[in-house]
C-alpha cells in the first residue's frame, strides 16, 4: 500500500512560520526605530535579493565564492569581506543579529523546498511571499493602535 504524502502546510509549517515570524519581528524592529522609507524598501531589496540568491541564482553565486577562494586574489578579497562583516557585527550587534536570523530561517525553508523537490521558481515565490506576509503582519499592530486611537478620539454622540 502506498503511503500519500503530507500536504505542504503539514509538511513545512514549522519553517515557514519561522521565516513569517522572523520577519515580522524584524518589521517591529523598522516600526520601533521609526525607519525612514529608504530602510523599508532596503529591508524589501533585501528580501528579493535573499530569495533569488537562495533559489534562481544559487548555482552562479556559489560559482562566485569557490572560484574566488581558488586564486589568491580572491582569498584576499574574501578575508577583507570577512573582517568588514565582522566590524559590522561588533559594531551593529542587533541589526546584525536579526539579520543573520533572517538569513537562518530562509535557508530553513529552502531545505524544505529542496526536500519536496519544488522547482527553483516556486521556492524562489514561496520564500519572497513568506518574507513579505512576516513583513506586512509586522503592520497590523501599528494599523489596529492606530485605527483604535481614531475610534477613541471620535466625537461621541448624545443619543
Amino acid at each position: 500500500m502506498k503511503q500519500a504524502r503530507p500536504s505542504l502546510l503539514k509538511s513545512h509549517w514549522l519553517s515557514w512560520g519561522l521565516l513569517v515570524l522572523a520577519y515580522a519581528t524584524y518589521g517591529q524592529l523598522l516600526h520601533a526605530d521609526e525607519s525612514s522609507q529608504y530602510v523599508w524598501l532596503a529591508t524589501l531589496a533585501f528580501a528579493v535579493a535573499e530569495a533569488g540568491v537562495l533559489t534562481l541564482l544559487w548555482q552562479p553565486t556559489r560559482d562566485f565564492v569557490l572560484k574566488g577562494f581558488k586564486t589568491d586574489v580572491g582569498y584576499s578579497v574574501m578575508v577583507l569581506l570577512l573582517a568588514s562583516l565582522t566590524v559590522l557585527a561588533v559594531v551593529q550587534i542587533r541589526a546584525f543579529a536579526y539579520i543573520v536570523v533572517l538569513i537562518a530561517a530562509a535557508l530553513l525553508v529552502k531545505v524544505d523546498c529542496l526536500i519536496d523537490g519544488m522547482s527553483d521558481r516556486l521556492a524562489f515565490t514561496t520564500l519572497l511571499l513568506l518574507s513579505l506576509l512576516g513583513l506586512g503582519l509586522s503592520w497590523l499592530p501599528i494599523w489596529l493602535l492606530n485605527g483604535a486611537a481614531a475610534i477613541a478620539s471620535a466625537p461621541q454622540s448624545v443619543y
